[in-house]
């Protein structure tokens, strides 16, 4: 939100004062529109991509951010990741190993917002609750509190760097930095409220498990009940402007013989209601053939690749590959690869714990998509949000 809010506010040239007029502006609408189309991906949690970024440039000698040059965060973030306090770390251990490719922060010179966490008495304190605020308040802005909060990445009570924190993330620009004021919250719901509109659309192709093993019970439901009932769910929270499309994959069935995934609708305008439909009415039966779904479902994407678009497969599984006749994951990986200049991103909900999350996340992180612990089903629904939260 605060990255949408600070769009707004440099496409009008301004650092306070946002009205409605404003959001109505040609230009600013051309603005935020031209900044949402060059959008890799969305991101349901800044810290977990950040972590996935730690990883692989560990493991790689470099930082691996596929099509993602820049991304939005808190500084604070930018130190934390550069001192090593999200990379891997050994039990015990603080911190991990500081990243062979740093990240290089860039303080907008239109002006960011302080994200601050603010101190406030609420109007109903007594004077013996205003008393203990006081003496909080005082107790914070001491040195020595001031210091801890420095060593994590953050600005003092008076938005002051330490040298530690410039020292990870770079100098101020000249004059230090312009802060925006936050505008008032009818703005802010007209800028939601249009933000719909303005962001990138995407292509998405879902691919849907209906192995025989979605029929064990979850409570008084089958697998694949809790599965459907998510999945309706997540379409209901998709831009109606996206394009998708549903297969179904088990392995070869007498309702399913020449291949064992199905398209079940055609990649396109969206249609909830029939996609739902078409969801009730699958036949669950067979094994599972993962890798083989994955790799055409894949190359799906890139036939009917569009530039304009976030391009992407979601998997839902209750499994392993369990596909003799595909079962190369190595060779799987290589495919899915991702291509900057056309990329692909694979997203996987591990859903029960009969899942191979470890071989999902693999897959997932090889085309810098992700990977979603629904191992318990209770958490599907959320799993789905988290997915959804990417387009």
């Amino acid at each position: 939100m605060a990255a949408t809010i600070a769009t707004y506010y440099a496409a009008a040239n301004r650092s306070s004062d946002l009205t409605r007029s404003d959001l109505a502006d040609p230009k600013v609408t051309r603005f935020v529109r031209q900044i949402e189309a060059n959008v890799s991906h969305y991101s349901d949690d800044s810290v977990d991509l950040l972590r996935d970024l730690a990883e692989a440039d560990l493991a790689g000698g470099g930082a691996s951010t596929g099509d993602m040059s820049a991304m939005v965060m808190q500084e604070e973030l930018v130190h934390l990741y550069n001192e090593g306090g999200l990379s891997p770390r050994q039990e015990g251990q603080e911190r991990g190993s500081r990243p062979r490719v740093p990240l290089v922060a860039v303080h907008p010179k239109e002006g960011t917002f302080n994200l601050d966490h603010p101190f406030v008495v609420l109007p109903s304190a007594d004077e013996r609750q205003r008393a203990a605020a006081e003496d909080f308040l005082a107790f914070l802005t001491e040195d020595a509190q001031q210091e801890s909060f420095a060593r994590l990445g953050f600005r003092d009570h008076e938005r002051r760097a330490s040298a530690e924190l410039l020292a990870s993330v770079g100098a101020e620009p000249t004059g230090g930095l312009t802060y925006f004021a936050p505008p008032n919250p009818g703005v802010v719901e007209a800028m939601l409220d249009g933000w719909s509109t303005l962001r990138k659309k995407a292509n998405i192709l879902i691919a849907l498990d209906t192995s025989g093993s979605m029929e064990a019970p979850v409570g008084n439901r089958t697998r694949f009940q809790v599965a459907s009932a998510a999945a309706a769910k997540g379409l209901a929270l998709l831009n109606s402007e996206d394009r998708v499309g549903l297969w179904s994959f088990s392995s070869e069935t007498s309702k399913r013989p020449d291949s064992p995934y199905r398209e079940e609708v055609r990649l396109g305008d969206f249609d909830e209601k029939r996609i739902n439909s078409r969801i009730a009415s699958l036949h669950v039966a067979g094994d599972t053939a993962l890798y083989a779904t994955v790799r055409a479902a894949h190359r799906q994407l890139l036939d009917r690749y569009d530039p304009e678009r976030i391009n992407a497969v979601v998997v839902l599984t209750d499994g392993k590959n369990e596909y003799s006749r595909d079962n190369d994951l190595a060779r799987l990986l290589a495919d899915v690869a991702l291509d900057p200049e056309r990329p692909v991103k694979i997203f996987c909900i591990a859903f029960d714990r009969e899942s191979d999350l470890t071989t999902l996340d693999r897959i997932a992180k090889a085309s810098s998509g992700k990977a979603f612990d629904a191992t318990d089903p209770a958490k599907i629904d959320e799993a789905f949000v988290k997915v959804v939260s990417s387009f």
